[in-house]
């Protein structure tokens, strides 16, 4: 039974779900500025509803996210740019906002004459309507509510405001002329999962890929209770799932479907920063594998201070070579691998695997629950591998690595 609280003397929470017992807090919760790929706070800011002061993040219904692809319009790209900026600016209600087209100007470039046509059509299409307070000089627009039977497509406001010393993600892809590109982009929004990978799923999007295989590993020392694997990052693209067939065509000739244009809209993303790559390594090949540890090649590197995969990728690689010892070399240099992980004799052979991730990231109560799952992943990596290198540096080759719990207390 799912019992609903509208929270009245609690200043940051909007909704309360409470479920076997579990309160999770969704939609409204307070949080802070969102931040890129860093974990770092900021202060918090007092917000008002409906004032168009806005928030961290905004949300979007699947079901509105839908019609706006379908519903009449001389310019998509503005159509579904405008709605975003209205939506940017709600308050903790996610439904009133005082943002109009002056924040499609400032923000998207989008000029006053055609941002105030995409809000006369959103209001003819019943997508949003002017409040009693709205006036010609000073209006106020009310958006649909978001439904509660579905989880909505989470953005960061910065991806439409811009990060510091930079120019808008939603601009950059205004600039592309595809529509259909910002329809990629927030579609991987939508399926952001809040693991301790806080990427797209692998299933649905993934790098690192070869010729002939999906993942090379291979097991390149036994020593103890451990082995040495070798993986090599490969540069092909997968991807699957319904969302992609969109971004496809049928071939006049054998009726096949035409990718291109799908990789195409892929390298755009990339090109302006809106999406990258970052290497994990998984338990096993198939897409379904648990991730084990977040990589990095420049950790192998001497560099200023490295990220935790940075940390994790050196670690790994000094453990690995303390277990093989200076004897053996050969090992590493011939191998025409990119990192060295020991793992546990009995384990399978891991999978190296790019997870897409998006730069400008909504600072939602799940990214915040992945992040501390990630860290909680790296500390107890970093214990074990520490732990394994000074076995070895003691001659000590029998006791198995000890990783502790996944997630840490609940």
């Amino acid at each position: 039974m799912i019992i609903l609280i509208k929270s009245v003397c609690l200043e940051f929470l909007d909704y309360l779900y409470i479920l076997d017992g579990v309160i999770l807090i969704c939609y409204g919760a307070f949080v802070m500025n969102s931040i890129t790929a860093s974990d770092e706070t900021m202060s918090p800011e007092k917000r008002r509803r409906g004032e168009g002061k806005g928030s961290s993040f905004f949300a979007v219904g699947r079901d509105v996210w839908e019609t706006l692809w379908n519903v009449p319009t001389t310019n998509r790209l503005n159509l579904v740019l405008t709605y975003f900026t209205l939506l940017a600016g709600t308050g903790s209600d996610h439904r009133l906002t005082k943002w109009s087209a002056s924040a499609c100007e400032q923000y998207l470039g989008i000029g006053k004459p055609r941002a105030k046509h995409a809000i006369d059509e959103l209001i003819k299409s019943k997508l949003v309507k002017h409040t009693d307070k709205s006036t010609r000089l000073s209006p106020q627009y009310e958006l649909p509510e978001l439904p509660l039977d579905a989880e909505p497509i989470f953005l960061p406001v910065q991806a439409l405001t811009g990060l510091k010393g930079e120019n808008p993600m939603f601009r950059r892809v205004r600039e592309t002329g595809d529509a259909m590109v910002l329809r990629m982009l927030v579609d991987l929004y939508g399926m952001v999962e809040t693991d301790a990978t806080f990427g797209i799923p692998i299933s649905n999007l993934r790098n690192g890929g070869h010729a002939n295989a999906e993942a090379i590993s291979r097991k390149v020392a036994q020593v103890g209770v451990h082995a040495v694997w070798a993986l090599e990052e490969g540069t092909y693209q997968n991807a699957g799932g319904d969302w992609t067939v969109r971004h496809a065509s049928k071939s006049r000739k054998n009726g096949e479907r035409d990718w291109s244009v799908f990789w195409e809209r892929i390298g755009q993303l990339k090109q302006i920063g809106a999406i990258y790559y970052e290497p994990w390594l998984f338990e096993g090949a198939e897409l379904d594998a648990e991730p084990l540890m977040p990589l990095d090649p420049a950790g192998l590197y001497q560099v200023s201070e490295r990220d935790d995969g940075g940390r994790l990728t050196r670690l790994a690689h000094d453990t690995a070579y303390a277990l093989v010892s200076e004897e053996r070399p050969y090992v590493f240099e011939n191998s025409g691998a990119d990192y060295f992980v020991p793992l546990p004799l009995h384990h399978q052979p891991p999978a190296l695997r790019g997870v897409a991730r998006l730069r400008v990231e909504a600072d939602t109560p799940g990214r915040r629950l992945a992040w501390k799952r990630r860290r909680t992943l790296v500390e107890n990596w970093e214990k074990a591998l520490s732990q394994l290198l000074s076995d070895a540096q003691q001659g000590h080759f029998d006791r198995p690595m000890q990783r502790g719990t996944k997630g840490g207390k609940r």
